[in-house]
């Protein structure tokens, strides 16, 4: 028999690989009567009996015997021609072969992931960090491509440790109106800036507002809200702005991207202008799966907005003082919708005030309402706490809903709540008048008591493991000093530490705290009217053994971990953390102002903080409120009919912390990037399209954007591109790209994941090794 070969090329359609083969191949051997010597230029295949000829592009004279030509193939028994390679492959029917080397999938099955699979149910598409709930069963995942529920091959001890206190962080954007500041060096200006013509400028996006968008209102003195409003997997930041010095009144609402800075929208009804100092709340009260925004308006009411930014009701008015301050979200009768609780005031979804107590209000001195809300006596029905008194309710709300007081000790103040003596039962935190108290949760009696350090009244109290030891420690900004302070379980407070601050204006500044690292000791990020900061848990020289010179409980700025310029006049605001792009990772966000002499030395807006090396862990797309503790709220805003207690779940390390947000279910986890089903798409013409599936086989997602670099092992780089959505743990997504023929064919194609096209990536990941895939012959040069 003479073969001849044809000078076409064409695609190599690969198809998805990964399991093994379904017995022999069939195709023929040298043995089989077919050599190199075999192969002729005839053009025709002729018939050992008739002489007729059929043209098929490549001639094969039959009387060798083969009935299914194919380029220089012969095709065998179970086989057939594919008509795009010219290459003989399993004859599946229909259907494409399955894995390599090839199977043909079964009745009810698809090739997906280089197997053949029996999918699970249509589920919802698009799982993001903001949306985790697909309708798969355990075990599986939902494919956005296939919108099916396919088997997860997520890992979850895919983890990463960074180093401890390494990392850099920079300005992801920026939002509001720039300070000009003049320099001779780089060195005079906020990081990241560069000195140029004698002025400090920007390396980042910094979006301005328009002029059509109330541009003179661009102060911001509130603590930013967090939640993602509109669905579409990218967390909004919501957060009140002022013109001059209208720091309570006045105040103008605004969400914007969480990943840009874009505006979503604006709410500057003159009729609800807002206290412009307080922090609005993100929750959905009513559980249609929407979240609604409250916020405090500049006189005794609050008003609501949909997601959408359209004005939804106005409340009664509440009795009492304060300013700066924000509601906080409850179903206060564990039914209905849920409640909006401001200070010692109730009001229902819709703004009608079912309660209002007496007495203490959640204010330190004229800042306020800040209260609580906790189940402290463990009959799953949750306690306001303001200040220094807490009361207790029964009822349904509509028909008897009553409160009265379950204790009360001492001075109004700011709360915080956890349990310190590790026994399930709360304490509650009290910073009041210069002084952290720590009350019995369910009596109010006081068991210990210390001044805060250098004076001032005291912000709200952030509470969190500081020092590694397992217990709950208390931080806390005076008007000199940031303290740490830790609570023995029985009757006395210690400090831990102390550093000098600046904040002669308010002296009760907020504060947050997060385990960037993963070490098991929190950071502290606190702005005062200059500077923003992140002080570690401790000293570094406090975690040397034996102790180092240094740890002397004055943590200098030579000890801390970051410092850069930030300006307020301060009132309760703080930083907060969340994933607010999207990208699974930590972020802070927070506000900025510059009209007061005291703290005039930055900008003004709202600035986004995320870290150049990746090594911040994972954390929760949502801070949705001034009080936000994790089990609060859920990551789409939801809130709960029953409340998780903080201090108990999950059940092997409780969060047991207030103003810090969480890793998630794994700490340190981490994604895991590789490539399967590199492929060819159609015919090789003048262009080539290659495509790949990238797939997360770790336990942490990754956001849109990540970058997957072709190339071809004579031709180098093809190019790069990015995938466009999120990638969750255990799930995939397909990226292609086209490319003009780099050469004459074959080619032998690879392509890498997390790769910029110059070998870097940007993913810290619990494997590294094993991004890549190829190469591959592609375009097969038949002849």
């Amino acid at each position: 028999m003479t073969v001849a070969r044809s000078s076409l090329f064409a695609s190599s359609l690969l198809s998805l690989g990964l399991l093994v083969a379904c017995g022999d191949d069939g195709r023929p051997s040298d043995d089989d009567g077919i050599t190199t010597d075999d192969i002729g230029t005839s053009d025709t295949v002729g018939t050992s009996d008739t002489e007729s000829s059929t043209t098929f592009g490549t001639d094969i004279d039959t009387t060798t015997g083969c009935d299914n030509p194919c380029g220089d193939e012969c095709c065998g028994d179970g086989e057939v021609c594919n008509q795009d390679t010219q290459t003989c492959e399993l004859d599946c029917g229909d259907d494409e072969p399955c894995g390599d080397p090839a199977m043909c999938c079964g009745a009810g099955e698809l090739c997906y992931a280089g197997g053949c699979i029996v999918p699970g149910d249509p589920c919802q598409v698009g799982v993001c960090a903001t949306d985790t709930e697909t309708g798969c069963k355990e075990n599986e995942v939902c494919d956005g491509e296939l919108g099916l529920c396919v088997p997860d091959i997520a890992n979850s001890n895919c983890t990463y440790q960074p180093e401890a206190g390494v990392f850099d962080p920079v300005p992801r954007f920026t939002w509001g109106v720039r300070k000009n500041r003049n320099c001779m060096t780089d060195a005079d200006c906020q990081k990241e800036e560069v000195c140029t013509a004698g002025t400090c400028a920007v390396t980042w996006p910094h979006i301005t507002p328009e002029a059509d968008d109330n541009p003179n209102h661009y102060q911001a003195v509130s603590t930013p809200a967090v939640g993602d409003l509109d669905g579409d997997c990218i967390p909004e930041i919501v957060f009140n702005t002022y013109n001059g010095q209208n720091y309570t009144t006045n105040g103008i609402l605004r969400a914007i991207r969480g990943d840009t800075g874009a505006k979503v929208w604006t709410f500057s009804d003159a009729n609800y202008r807002s206290d412009s100092g307080a922090t609005p709340a993100i929750g959905d009260l009513n559980y249609d799966g929407i979240p609604e925004v409250i916020n405090p308006g500049q006189g005794s009411w609050l008003y609501a907005v949909d997601n959408q930014g359209n004005f939804l009701w106005q409340s009664d008015n509440y009795a009492g003082s304060g300013k700066s301050g924000s509601p906080s979200l409850a179903n206060m009768d564990l039914q209905g919708d849920a409640e909006v609780v401001y200070g010692r005031t109730i009001f229902d979804s819709q703004g009608s005030l079912i309660w209002q107590g007496t007495g203490h209000e959640g204010n330190n001195g004229s800042v306020g309402k800040l209260s609580c809300v906790a189940d402290l006596d463990g009959d799953l029905r949750p306690e306001v706490i303001a200040g220094g008194t807490a009361w207790h309710f029964t009822g349904t709300v509509g028909t008897d809903f009553m409160g009265s007081q379950l204790w009360t000790n001492g001075t109004d103040g700011f709360c915080g709540i956890a349990d310190f003596q590790l026994d399930g039962i709360p304490e509650v935190v009290v910073v009041r008048s210069n002084a952290i108290d720590i009350l019995d949760g369910v009596t109010g009696t006081k068991l210990a008591g210390i001044a805060i350090a250098g004076g001032g009244a005291g912000g709200p109290p952030n509470i969190a493991d500081f020092d590694g030891d397992g217990f709950p420690d208390i931080g806390t900004a005076g008007g000199n000093n940031y303290v740490v302070v830790q609570f023995d379980g029985i009757n006395t407070m210690t400090q831990l530490w102390q550093a000098d601050t600046k904040d002669g204006s308010s002296q009760r500044t907020g504060s947050s705290v997060f385990d960037f690292d993963g070490d098991g000791r929190s950071e502290v990020i606190y702005g005062d009217e200059w500077y923003l900061r992140i002080y570690p848990g401790v000293e570094p020289d406090c975690t040397l053994n034996p102790p180092g010179p240094g740890c002397d409980g004055n943590m200098t700025d030579a000890e801390i971990l970051f410092i850069d310029i930030n300006s307020s006049r301060t009132r309760a605001e703080y930083p907060v953390i969340a994933d607010v792009d999207g990208d699974f990772k930590a972020e802070i966000i927070l506000s900025t102002n510059n009209e007061s002499s005291q703290g005039n030395i930055g900008d003004a807006g709202i600035e986004v903080f995320e870290d150049r090396l990746d090594n911040w862990v994972g954390t929760l797309p949502i801070w949705n409120q001034h009080t936000y503790h994790v089990t609060n709220i859920d990551a789409k805003g939801g809130v709960p009919l029953v409340e998780e207690n903080n201090w108990e779940v999950p059940m092997n390390k409780p969060h047991n912390s207030y103003r810090r947000n969480s890793q998630g279910a794994v700490e340190n986890c981490a994604p895991d990037l590789v490539l399967q089903d590199l492929e060819q798409v159609g015919m090789c013409l003048a262009d080539v399209t290659i495509k790949v599936r990238v797939c997360n086989q770790g336990c942490l997602g990754v956001g849109p954007g990540v970058k997957v670099t072709f190339s071809e092992e004579d031709a180098g780089v093809l190019g790069t591109v990015e995938t466009d959505a999120a990638i969750a743990a255990g799930a995939c997504q397909t990226v292609e790209i086209t490319v003009p023929s780099p050469g004459n064919p074959p080619f032998h194609v690879s392509a890498t994941v997390d790769d910029d096209g110059m070998g870097m990536g940007a993913l810290n990941e619990c494997i590294e090794d094993n991004n890549s895939i190829g190469p591959k012959e592609m375009c097969i040069s038949i002849g």
